[in-house]
């Protein structure tokens, strides 16, 4: 089945009416205060990227290949997300384009971050930043991480970076650190 048409069919369990639909593309919930907290949980955001990440293992399976949330899969997903951003643009124009690449970055974004917290550990929510709060996630060490913001940005093309090298900098982090402690002592 051919991506628009997929995402067409699937645009009825989508975003809309969920809290992702009051994000904008860099995940920032505008004008809402953070509550003096830098990073505040958010299960039922939670259970979305879940189902989100879920999404995106369907579409790898469509074509084959198998994510299971595994690190070495990050590269995979990485790639998969390119090729069907790209397949995006030759089958739908316009305000359909943006709502499905808005859904395939959301897709991707939430697999990396689902994958990252079922292996690593962390949690889902917002994090408190210049007077709004921006959803991403932040690792049992502490990092805070925008998994949906790198995600729509690595399929612009606005980096070059792959989502594998900010998730091996975030899964590496601690000891890194343990390494500068280490070398400074």
């Amino acid at each position: 089945m051919p991506l628009a048409a997929e995402m067409d069919r699937k645009a009825g369990d989508g975003c809309e009416g969920s809290t992702l639909a009051y994000m904008d593309e860099s995940g920032e919930r505008p004008h809402e205060p953070a509550g003096g907290a830098q990073f505040e949980s958010d299960a039922p955001l939670a259970l979305q990227m879940a189902g989100l990440a879920d999404r995106y293992v369907d579409r790898g399976r469509a074509r084959k290949v198998a994510l299971d949330f595994s690190d070495a899969s990050i590269d995979t997903a990485d790639g998969i997300g390119l090729q069907l951003y790209e397949s995006l643009t030759r089958e739908v124009f316009g305000a359909r384009l943006e709502e499905r690449r808005k859904a395939l970055a959301a897709e991707l974004g939430a697999y990396f971050g689902e994958t990252f917290i079922r292996n690593h550990g962390g949690h889902w929510g917002w994090v408190a930043a210049s007077g709004s709060s921006v959803f991403g996630l932040r690792t049992d060490d502490g990092l805070n991480a925008f998994p949906l913001s790198k995600a729509r940005k690595r399929l612009q093309r606005a980096e070059n970076e792959s989502l594998a090298t900010l998730y091996g900098f975030l899964w590496r982090w601690p000891e890194t650190v343990a390494r500068r402690r280490s070398s400074s002592s």
